[in-house]
């Protein structure tokens, strides 16, 4: 399995600070300068075969670009990650992309050419918008407050979660697709069962008489099919 680092800059409202916190616990955020995050970098650890750096860019509105290349003293550095491939996970999990051949400057770049140096070209730098167009750009999966805990939970200990949808909140969420959950992981939708009888859901027995009289309400009783989902935090790599 590949080791994977995701890599932002240090603010509460960097956007790429948000996503790599919401990605990974595998996470590291840089100094604002050119001197700190040269040394920031020098410390990350070695070992990783995949390094993705995100960076901000307040003229995205609603997509990412994926830069190819950084610059060196005039001299382009590629990244020896498959781009393509990123490009189209980005593109199955609905965000829409590009991939820039055009380096770009100032700190991203300088960070961008550190890591390709540092991890033999295994690195890539990706331009995300500002925080009020990031989150814009995914919709929210809710969950009763209460559970917010056993839900982080479970996807630290297992990788992933499960959950039951009734009534209106069925056909909401879409296999592959990636949403925004109220604490701020990024969920993606692994997979969605659709049911008739309360007694066909999976791990049944695991549940209390509550949680089977509350999806009987709503779902058997009014004679409308319920949603057993399952989903897990998103990585680029997955």
């Amino acid at each position: 399995m590949d080791r994977e680092a995701y890599i932002g800059f240090i603010g509460r409202n960097n956007s790429s600070s948000v996503l790599v916190n919401a990605l990974s616990q595998q996470n590291y955020l840089l100094t604002n300068s050119f001197a700190g995050l040269k040394k920031d970098i020098d410390t990350l650890p070695g070992g990783y075969d995949s390094v993705y750096l995100f960076g901000m860019d307040k003229t995205l509105t609603d997509s990412f670009r994926i830069e190819q290349y950084a610059d060196k003293e005039g001299i382009l550095i590629p990244s020896e990650l498959d781009l393509k491939a990123v490009s189209e996970h980005l593109s199955a999990a609905g965000i829409k992309n590009t991939i820039s051949k055009r380096p770009t400057y100032y700190l991203c770049n300088e960070a961008y050419r550190y890591l390709l140096e540092k991890y033999h070209g295994r690195a890539v730098l990706i331009h995300i918008p500002a925080i009020r167009n990031f989150n814009s750009m995914f919709e929210k999966m809710t969950f009763p407050e209460h559970e917010y805990e056993s839900v982080q939970d479970c996807l630290n200990n297992l990788g992933f979660c499960y959950t039951t949808r009734v009534y209106k909140e069925t056909g909401k969420y879409q296999t592959g697709r990636l949403y925004i959950a109220p604490w701020g992981d990024i969920l993606r939708i692994d997979d969605v069962n659709i049911y008739q009888k309360v007694s066909d859901r999976p791990f049944f027995d695991e549940m209390s008489d509550e949680e089977k009289a509350e999806i009987h309400k709503y779902s058997e009783d009014m004679g409308l099919p319920y949603e057993f989902i399952k989903f897990s935090r998103y990585a680029l790599g997955d």
